[in-house]
């Protein structure tokens, strides 16, 4: 997944409880010492603007009030204009970050491609397949009902495999991200969307399509997987330069039932795969196009299978699309899904792929 909605959810729940707590103790001292302080600066910055004009005023003033005497200018007015850094929860927020909450995590969910692709802000657009909206609006039967469609693999675009010159990078932002039986993540390649990753480099090197797929581990720091993939990408790029058809992270969205992210094809229940894009990049025309072609490719050969595309203003480091004018991010299945399902739907990647590559021939 693009990113792990379940864990930031968890992360600021546990920040949440920390900072109700700490300002519960800050709230219960502040009440009883803050009320005549806040009277008695409030008074004081009036008195201070008139003393600037007439001395004699505010001498007599505080000859008559001792309580001034602890209460500064430069105080006054920084309570004035900044009231809202020195609350509670700004001033704890911005000395202890992990207490950070509220308002700066709907930009940070923003910026970081978190919101969910069927309750959209104006942070994303989404490009529903109509096969898949008609679907999640029950007006077609539940998707593990066989659908009729053409056949996985298609011999006439076959071509000669030329492994000296690869076509295709596949890469693993989020390289643990896995399947049932397995948890939600799994460092074992047969449960994970490496193990996807290694079935569709086999599916498309029988269209004759050479692949590099790195494994490399990129999400040992979550936060940090998107700096450490684009490391990867840099790599590869340097190696053979931009001559890649497709340069494709693939990853695994997050679901809450089974049948949004499942679908019958030719009597087998395979994982349904949706495409992402980032449009804070200057290639993001370039790598919507290829988008475009490829989901409308699946919707002709398989309707249903590809539940459209969604595009993001702002995503994280901008999904790596900003290396390349070839770059795509791939999702398939969701951690409710199986691993056999998933691996199951890499032939029909492979299929749509090979009808943009090996079918323009």
């Amino acid at each position: 997944m693009y990113y792990n909605r379940r864990r930031v959810k968890e992360h600021n729940s546990l920040k949440t409880m920390l900072l109700m707590g700490v300002c519960l103790v800050i709230a219960v001292v502040m009440l009883f010492t803050n009320v005549r302080t806040s009277l008695l600066k409030n008074s004081y910055l009036y008195i201070k603007a008139i003393e600037t004009s007439i001395p004699y005023f505010g001498a007599s003033v505080q000859a008559g009030n001792d309580s001034f005497k602890n209460i500064s200018l430069r105080d006054s007015i920084y309570d004035k204009i900044s009231s809202d850094i020195v609350s509670p929860s700004k001033l704890l927020s911005a000395e202890i970050p992990f207490l950070n909450t509220g308002s700066d995590e709907k930009e940070y969910e923003e910026n970081f491609a978190t919101i969910n692709p069927f309750n959209l802000s104006d942070a994303a657009v989404a490009k529903i397949n109509p096969e898949e909206l008609q679907q999640q609006q029950g007006q077609q039967p539940e998707n593990q009902t066989p659908v009729k469609v053409s056949a996985a693999f298609n011999p006439n675009l076959k071509k000669q495999l030329n492994e000296s010159k690869p076509e295709i990078l596949i890469y693993h932002t989020h390289t643990t991200e896995a399947y049932k039986p397995a948890g939600a993540d799994s460092t074992e390649e047969q449960y994970s969307v490496v193990g996807v990753g290694t079935q569709l480099e086999k599916e498309l090197e029988n269209y004759g399509i050479s692949v590099i797929h790195d494994k490399t581990m990129h999400s040992m720091v979550y936060n940090d997987s998107y700096l450490r993939s684009a490391e990867t990408v840099k790599k590869y790029l340097n190696k053979y330069g931009n001559n890649f058809k497709l340069i494709i992270d693939l990853h695994r969205d997050s679901a809450e039932s089974k049948s949004s992210s499942t679908i019958n094809l030719n009597g087998e229940n395979v994982s349904k795969m949706m495409f992402v894009t980032a449009q804070n990049t200057p290639y993001y025309q370039q790598n919507n196009a290829i988008t475009e072609s490829l989901n409308e490719t699946a919707r002709k050969l398989f309707p249903g299978f590809s539940k459209g595309i969604l595009s993001y203003k702002r995503g994280m480091n901008s999904f790596n699309q900003n290396l390349s004018n070839h770059s795509i991010l791939i999702e398939i299945g969701s951690d409710i899904n199986t691993s056999q399902e998933s691996q199951g739907s890499a032939k029909y990647v492979a299929r749509i792929i090979a009808e943009y590559l090996n079918g323009k021939k």
